[in-house]
This record gives structure tokens, sequence and C-alpha cells, in this order.
């Protein structure tokens, strides 16, 4: 459960979260976890869980977790976004990005009627989001949409201190946002640093730094 807003009442999101452990002693880890589990339950962090009892259940449980990529690639075209973003406010960009997109009169060749899609799964210990937008029954890129929905993205983690990259670095799509996230001494430094080691401009030209 995420809790957002400074007001006093306090707003539920929807969050399913997957924990995996291990320890050398059975008997013991099992205790540990009764007994984290119970302070959550307690504490109303959570809801409700389920927590695996043999090595069959905890893979059906991973195999929903990997389902993921290809679940949504199946329903349509995907815009993937790796980014970082503040624990605290992990579903508000969801939701905003969402809104946003609902907005948008930008239109697809599709006749289905359904709004775009934003899944959203990562590494929450971290704030590593991949949120994934997805446009049902479209399987060709949209350009001026997919230009609309990066500027949506990345300005929604921008405002809230969150990072554009994340895991998967910035690669070749992303570089032109390094002025909006790094200061100009900073930005020097990297090119400087490039230069001493890569005078002629021939490792990976354009993959990091802007040309």
């Amino acid at each position: 459960r995420s809790n957002t807003g400074s007001n006093s009442t306090q707003q539920s999101k929807p969050l399913y979260l997957l924990v995996e452990t291990q320890g050398s002693n059975s008997q013991h880890d099992t205790s540990k976890m009764d007994s984290f589990l119970t302070r959550l339950y307690e504490s109303e962090a959570i809801h409700n869980g389920f927590l695996a009892q043999d090595s069959k259940q905890m893979m059906s449980m991973w195999g929903i977790r990997e389902s993921c990529n290809p679940s949504v690639a199946k329903a349509g075209y995907v815009h993937k976004f790796d980014v970082s973003i503040p624990i605290d406010e992990y579903i508000d960009v969801a939701e905003e990005v969402k809104v946003r997109l609902d907005d948008c009169t930008i239109t697809t060749t599709t006749t289905s009627s359904s709004k775009p899609a934003v899944c959203v799964w990562g590494h929450v210990a971290d704030g590593n989001a991949h949120i994934n937008i997805v446009i049902p029954g479209e399987y060709q890129k949209n350009d001026a949409l997919a230009e609309y929905i990066e500027q949506t993205v990345y300005e929604s983690v921008l405002k809230r201190k969150g990072s554009i990259s994340a895991e998967h670095g910035l690669g070749q799509s992303k570089n032109e946002y390094l002025g909006r996230i790094k200061e100009k001494n900073a930005m020097e430094a990297m090119l400087n640093v490039k230069e001493m080691f890569d005078p002629n401009g021939i490792m990976n030209p354009g993959k990091f730094l802007p040309n």
C-alpha cells in the first residue's frame, strides 16, 4: 500500500510486492518471515499476502512477474521506459502519465477505442520503475505519439527529482536529456574525460554523450 498526499486521509494504492529470501536454517528463516509478515499486517502496511510453501509455488509466483513483458507485447505496441522514481511517488508518476495520455489527441491507425494502458513493474526497493505504455491493438510505432509519450514520462519523472535512467543506462534515445539532469560543469567534465580516452571519437560515438 502506498500512501500519498499530505492531508489526514491516507489514500491506498494497489501494489504487488514479490519478495524472495534465502537462508541456511529453514526453521529460523521461517520464524523470521512469520514475524516480519505479522508486523506488516499489524501496521496495515499490507492487506493480504501469500507465502510459497515449496519451490514449485515459488517458481509459479516468479512466472507471473516474468510474464509482464510478453503480456504487454501481445496486447499492442509498447513504449518502454527505465527510470528511477522516489519510492513514495512510485504510483503517482504512473497515474499522472495515464491522465495526460487520456487527454492526448494524437490518433493512431487502430480502430480500437481503447486508451493507452500504463503498466509499471520494476524494483520498488530502489525506486527503479519499468514504465510500459501499451497502445492496444496497435503494433507499429507512431512517431508523433512516441514523442508525446516520451516527453510526458520524462517530465513527470524529472519534476519529482527522479532520473530518466536506471539499470539499463542512457543508450542513444536519452542522451539529449543529459543537459536537463546534469549541470554544465558536470557535462564538460564528462566530455573532457571522453576526449582524453577517445580523441578521435571512434568509441561508441553518440551512444552516451551527445555529439
